[in-house]
């Protein structure tokens, strides 16, 4: 049983990981919410039956009586968040981006080995049934890779929640605001060079937080070909004040690496496809909202048959938000090997980063 606190009781908190958490009594005791809104404060406590709230994050840290923390509060907090959390012992699952700069990614890199605690990246998607076994079937090499494409359509969550289903406060103090917007600022800047709210939205939000999802599929894929990581980047784009950008990547054989995020959000249609075409074969991964449960991810793969087409498909209906606590628990209490590690953050971000920049020129 793990003592966890939860840091941020926003989207995802309410939509996945309190839900999964309060599921999973058998591993996990939610012993503390640190969440700067009253409102919301009150009702996850209410709603969950956690005994303990804090207004800021840094008591919930010093309080002790906790194993571990789940970090899901905006991305400029996250670097300070982790180390604290790693300087008083706990075990870590923060919520993607890990950190917006590298050098931040490095900072928890060593903190963690020093303090001897787990560090996971919340990557769900590399824990669905799916992605798996599509990365299991990955030839040997990646010489056989003709082009790999990523397009995602992500409307958010309004036609996935009814009025009052997600509890939003309009009581954060705006000193905490201000302090979180200014942090996402100055790393922003720091990472590509600009730190106003547009480059903001495309870097942190656009790039790091959602095509990050994608990105590090095809980085598993990748590693199990055995190519060398991160790819080469050769361009990027983004438009429509960061709602919509790409990032193109040159694999060592030549071929061509495209990934596209767009964010219409009067659509209604969520989209999201990894497809991989390979010499012979090819192969799609087709995403649900991550808001819909027990919605199939679907894998299929198509090859030669003599004179046909076989095509194979894999439905999986387990929830990756679950999976990926399942797996946290079995790392802090089994010494299980983190499937997503920090240094599997700094590949991606490292990727992504590049994407943005090539995008600036």
């Amino acid at each position: 049983m793990l003592r966890i606190g939860v840091v941020g009781g926003g989207m995802v908190a309410q939509a996945e990981h309190l839900p999964h958490l309060n599921e999973l009594q058998d591993r996990f005791a939610v012993a503390a919410l640190a969440e700067p809104s009253r409102t919301v404060r009150e009702a996850m406590c209410a709603r969950f039956g956690i005994p303990a709230a804090h207004a800021d994050w840094r008591s919930l840290v010093d309080g002790g009586g906790l194993d571990a923390v789940l970090i899901a509060s905006p991305a400029g907090t996250h670097v300070e968040i982790v180390l604290a959390a790693l300087e008083a012992g706990l075990h870590v699952f923060c919520e993607k981006p890990l950190a917006i700069t590298l050098a931040d990614i490095d900072r928890i890199t060593v903190a963690r080995d020093r303090a001897g605690k787990v560090v996971q990246v919340g990557y769900m998607k590399r824990h669905d049934p799916a992605v798996q076994r599509a990365a299991e079937e990955m030839p040997p090499s990646a010489d056989d890779v003709r082009y790999i494409s990523i397009v995602v359509n992500d409307p958010e969550w309004v036609p996935y929640f009814l009025p009052g289903d997600v509890v939003k406060g309009n009581d954060v103090p705006q000193d905490v605001i201000d302090a979180a917007r200014r942090a996402e600022s100055e790393q922003v800047e720091e990472a590509v060079g600009r730190g106003d709210p547009e480059a903001c939205f495309a870097f942190s939000d656009g790039y790091l937080g959602s095509l990050v999802h994608h990105v590090n599929i095809v980085n598993c894929f990748l590693e199990r070909m055995g190519h060398p990581l991160p790819a080469r980047v050769v361009d990027g784009a983004w438009w429509n004040g960061g709602r919509g950008l790409s990032g193109y990547a040159e694999l060592e054989n030549g071929a061509r690496w495209d990934s596209a995020w767009i964010q219409l959000l009067d659509t209604r249609e969520y989209r999201e496809r990894i497809e991989l075409y390979l010499d012979t074969s090819v192969r799609s991964l087709t995403f649900p909202s991550p808001w819909l449960r027990q919605s199939p991810t679907v894998y299929e793969r198509q090859d030669p048959d003599e004179f046909a087409n076989s095509v194979r498909v894999y439905r999986s209906f387990e929830e990756s938000f679950r999976r990926e606590l399942v797996h946290f628990h079995a790392c802090c209490v089994d010494g299980a090997t983190c499937l997503t590690p920090p240094e599997q953050a700094r590949v991606d971000t490292e990727l992504l980063t590049a994407m943005y920049l090539a995008a600036a020129k």
